[in-house]
């Protein structure tokens, strides 16, 4: 089945802006001789008129413009907006379905990444979308669901020559949810090839040996993902494990805690509840109780 061409409009309005604007100048400036200023109040009535013709595509542009910026508070706001009027702002619904895996809302997200995929025409978000489908599959839970964002991913890696380690270490840990040490192995390494650097994919070989009871093996991995992002929250709960199971009460105990004041979101494979309820086995105190 031929896949559908999509129209590219960001392109079509950048077009016809130039082309509107060339055909504003030669009229008013070269035609009608006005001076060159009259352009000012020409650009500002159209874009006024744009504004409101493409509203929610504003919205998402104003939402960009603070996540990128680092402000996602008010980035949230505008994109509540766009999203409530079904904006075509591929990156705007993408980015705001990434909060909303980080919060766990996996179904709205999906929503939004499944119109975002609908208008999208660049390259990078052909990727990314997938990417990010596969974990609303994975947060949803259950075997069908891991299975397809498998299949998702799987489907990423045969339709482009490149893609990027963070996609094969996702694959690799969908693997081993499904017990198939021998595949979440294979795809994680090739994320390490990729980047040797990169916490997450040796996190996953951690985890993985964790799962055969391969505990120095475990540990040598976890070290290492914590070599490259000490804060790297999965790593430092399994640490804990480990500790507990040598009979290391007190260096398990610090582990777990500094686990607890990492960022943790739903794309974290421990919560901090589960982090929680081990300090407090050790007899620990929690933030929430100190």
């Amino acid at each position: 089945m031929k896949k559908q061409q999509k129209i590219d409009w960001v392109k079509y309005w950048k077009g016809f802006t130039l082309g509107f604007l060339m055909l504003a100048w030669i009229i008013a400036v070269f035609y009608l001789r006005y001076p060159l200023w009259i352009m000012i109040p020409i650009v500002f009535v159209y874009l006024i008129i744009n504004g409101i013709i493409f509203y929610s595509y504003y919205l998402g542009m104003v939402g960009n413009f603070y996540y990128f910026t680092r402000n996602p508070d008010k980035a949230m706001h505008f994109y509540r907006k766009a999203v409530a009027k079904n904006t075509k702002n591929v990156a705007a619904l993408y980015n705001y379905s990434l909060e909303m895996l980080h919060l766990g809302n996996a179904q709205e997200a999906l929503v939004c990444l499944e119109r975002a995929e609908k208008y999208n025409t660049s390259l990078l978000y052909e990727k990314n979308i997938p990417l990010a489908v596969s974990s609303c599959y994975w947060i949803m839970g259950g075997d069908e669901n891991i299975q397809k964002a498998i299949d998702i991913l799987e489907k990423l890696t045969r339709d482009f020559q490149y893609v990027n380690y963070s996609a094969y270490t996702t694959l690799g840990y969908f693997y081993l949810l499904k017990g198939d040490f021998d595949k979440a192995e294979e795809k994680t390494k090739v994320a390490i090839d990729d980047n040797a650097e990169y916490a997450p994919a040796w996190d996953n070989m951690g985890q993985i040996a964790f799962a055969k009871n391969e505990l120095d093996k475990a540990e040598e991995y976890f070290l290492k993902a914590l070599s490259f992002r000490p804060s790297m929250v999965d790593s430092l709960f399994y640490m804990g494990v480990i500790r507990e199971r040598q009979n290391n009460k007190a260096e398990a105990l610090e582990y777990y805690k500094k686990a607890e004041k990492c960022n943790i979101s739903a794309l974290n494979t421990v919560t901090l509840e589960r982090i929680r309820a081990k300090i407090k086995a050790l007899g620990g105190e929690t933030d929430e109780t100190v």
